[in-house]
């Protein structure tokens, strides 16, 4: 029986895998716990191995695939070696802090042309911020280890080291000694983007020139036309030519070359080998932002210093870019289900998940409650330790956080009332991780502020998905009724394995949204029976049981097979629905021409360039019934993803919550909500209770009625 100890132990062990934030590793005396807690993807601690090196690393994983925890694994054990000098940056968290920072670099202003004047400082300001948090660091690390020394020597030492500090720093972060080096540098790309944009001008004025002594009268009003386009067009390539020199302008700026010699000859002084930069959430930032700190500061640090600077980076699978590094000398390792363990075979893929699965919740309940996994589970001969772990492998795919969730609803319904959980309960956390978190992704996408062809990509994943489940249960329906009528399916005739599918792998490009937010997840691959490659990819656990799907396949070698089975071939589907959705135009207004989807290939070995006038070309969705949606939303109650996800949290608990338990669902720091809720409540959207300490946050009725009564 467990008592009501064992009871709110339990819950700190599920509430910490959960969340899993930096904070939240801390016992009540504020010591790290990451040592205790850690658990390793691989046996042996191979992933931490792997990562911990001298290399520049790669972590690359969807969220809450583990990357954070490894990365505040690997600084604790930096930390424990004076030679090396670890810094934590949340790259995330320094995005979002450098807003409304820059409006007071006068000097700016008219130097760049005002439509990317705001992005350019944004770009400025985060590798401002990073570099200075680098300069902290180097701060930190020579006050602790000065602190050990005396005499005057040491004395003198200490004064020449903190005054090449504070020089770095000050190039680094003040506006005034940077205007110096900047105005000159702008000043020159200035006249180079000008005087290209003169040359493309006055050759297209010699042909509209000769065109027009053959044109009569009446075509002027053609010839306007086409001049106002010229003069659009002008704008938008100065803005996109500024854009492509912006990363050029910025290395210059920051003197990034310098800056290296500098940390170097302080890292000597020192006495540090190495500093390691641990770059948390890479991927939440502006994709132009990353773009333009790899080329500027990551790349440049990565080649030029990589005998005493290396990086860990923790990124997106679909939102990495190396710019100038040799991705040959750099580790990558990848952390979601099929890339971490496809070097193994299948039996081994799915044990070792499994095997992981379990060591994680038993360290966890081990730490916590000083009790066993069958304390908590209802384990007998019928229901084993590792089926119910292998079933929690199922419903999670290997995602730590996702574990956590799965076994906070399990605590909901069966722990917090003092009973077991059973497998009946781990499913129906499934259904209910799926409906009040993975389902919502496209709620947010609706009502957020983007550009209509990026909302309707986002929005056109949801149209292959609701294909893709019809497909499954019309499969299913053709497998009960013998239509599929394969030896094959006779072991589960009455009740069909429906929950994976295979299709060839340059697809995967357009369902990486999908993957990306767990309604799918990559399986497996395989050669089909043509010999062909194929990919794997299987439903969300909980979406599978909504729509009464079984998920997996018959045991057995027999079935080895049964995902590639003709029914579960569904390359014709997706290619089906992209050339009816996609449509792939010229950006040059004065051109604008379109290409089939089949032209695809042929564009993309063309550098995406346009055949008729070299443009680029860019693939855009389009579809009446999302076009019909989008034009219905009242564009008044757009609001930023932010702002949207703060409001679904405060939806989904219907309780008053403090800053840090909505910063711990959504992964960001307390100071971004709080930053945020101010300004919602300007809007109506939430009110802050002030009468209580830390300030307490609901959602308005107004918000309620706006984002989430639909009938």
């Amino acid at each position: 029986m467990l008592t009501k100890s064992d009871i709110d132990d339990f819950f700190k062990a599920v509430e910490t895998l959960k969340k899993f934030k930096r904070a939240e590793l801390k016992d009540s005396k504020e010591r790290s716990l990451i040592d205790n807690l850690y658990t390793d993807l691989l046996p042996n601690n191979h992933v931490f191995n792997m990562c911990f090196t001298d290399n520049t690393t790669f972590l690359v994983g969807r969220k809450g695939t583990g990357k954070s925890t490894i990365i505040l694994r690997l600084e604790s054990e930096y930390r424990k070696d004076p030679k090396y000098l670890p810094c934590y940056i949340d790259t995330k968290t320094v995005f979002e802090s450098i807003k409304g920072e820059h409006q007071k670099i006068d000097h700016l202003r008219g130097k760049i042309p005002d439509s990317v004047l705001q992005k350019y400082l944004t770009e400025r300001s985060f590798i401002k911020n990073i570099l200075k948090a680098i300069g902290t660091e180097l701060n930190n690390k020579a006050d602790g280890f000065f602190a050990k020394l005396t005499g005057i020597l040491q004395a003198h030492k200490k004064s020449n080291v903190k005054r090449k500090i504070d020089s770095l720093l000050l190039k680094i972060e003040n506006n005034q000694y940077l205007k110096d080096i900047e105005l000159p540098v702008l000043l020159e790309v200035g006249t180079t983007i000008s005087n290209n944009n003169e040359s493309e001008v006055n050759s297209s004025l010699a042909i509209s020139g000769n065109a027009g002594l053959e044109k009569t009268l009446a075509s002027s009003k053609v010839n306007i036309g086409i001049t106002a386009a010229n003069t659009n067009s002008k704008k938008n390539k100065s803005a996109d030519a500024w854009q492509r020199n912006f990363s050029t302008v910025l290395l210059k700026v920051f003197q990034i070359k310098n800056v290296i010699e500098e940390i170097k000859d302080i890292l000597s002084d020192l006495d540090v080998k190495k500093i390691v930069i641990f770059l948390d959430d890479f991927s939440e930032v502006d994709e132009d932002t990353i773009k333009n700190f790899v080329d500027v500061v990551l790349a440049p640090l990565n080649n030029w210093a990589d005998e005493f600077i290396c990086f860990k980076v923790a990124a997106y699978p679909t939102r990495i870019y190396y710019g100038d590094i040799d991705v040959g000398k750099v580790d990558i390792v990848e952390l979601d289900f099929y890339n971490l363990y496809s070097n193994y075979d299948k039996a081994t893929m799915e044990s070792l998940s499994t095997e992981f699965t379990q060591r994680i919740i038993e360290n966890r309940i081990d730490y916590y409650t000083n009790k066993k996994f069958e304390d908590y589970f209802d384990v007998n001969s019928s229901n084993t330790v590792e089926d119910y772990c292998n079933l929690i492998f199922k419903v999670s795919m290997n995602v730590p956080r996702i574990i956590g969730y799965i076994l906070f609803y399990c605590h909901q319904t069966q722990t917090s009332l003092g009973r077991k959980i059973n497998k009946s309960s781990i499913e129906s956390a499934s259904t209910l991780y799926y409906n009040k978190v993975v389902s919502k992704f496209f709620d947010i996408t609706t009502h957020s502020l983007m550009s209509f062809n990026e909302k309707a990509s986002e929005l056109q994943q949801r149209e292959v998905l609701t294909l893709i489940i019809e497909r499954m249960k019309s499969i299913k329906k053709m497998i009960i009724s013998n239509e599929y009528s394969g030896s094959i399916y006779n072991s589960e005739r009455n009740n069909p394995f429906c929950s994976h599918f295979n299709f060839l792998p340059p697809l995967e490009h357009f369902l990486r949204t999908l993957e990306l937010n767990f309604f799918i997840t990559k399986y497996n691959e395989m050669s089909d029976r043509d010999g062909n490659k194929v990919s794997i990819y299987g439903l969300n656990y909980g979406l599978c049981k909504n729509e009464n799907l079984r998920w997996g396949k018959p045991d057995g070698s027999v079935h080895r097979t049964y995902f590639l089975e003709r029914p579960f071939d569904f390359n014709k589907l997706i290619e089906d629905f992209l050339k009816e959705s996609k449509n792939i135009i010229c950006l040059n207004p004065l051109c604008k021409k379109t290409f089939p989807y089949e032209d695809l290939k042929f564009l993309q070995y063309n550098k995406m360039q346009c055949n008729e006038c070299h443009s680029i070309v860019e693939v855009q969705s389009f579809s009446q019934s999302i076009s019909s949606e989008i034009e219905k939303i009242d564009k008044r109650k757009l609001l930023p993803q932010q702002e949207l996800s703060i409001l679904h949290e405060l939806n989904k608990s219907g309780e008053k919550m403090i800053a840090r338990e909505i910063a711990e669902e959504l992964d960001v720091s307390s100071q971004l909500i709080a930053k945020r809720a101010e300004k919602m409540e300007k809007k109506g959207l939430l009110i802050r209770d002030r009468t209580i300490s830390p300030i307490k946050y609901e959602i308005s009725r107004a918000a309620i009625d706006s984002y989430f009564n639909h009938s």
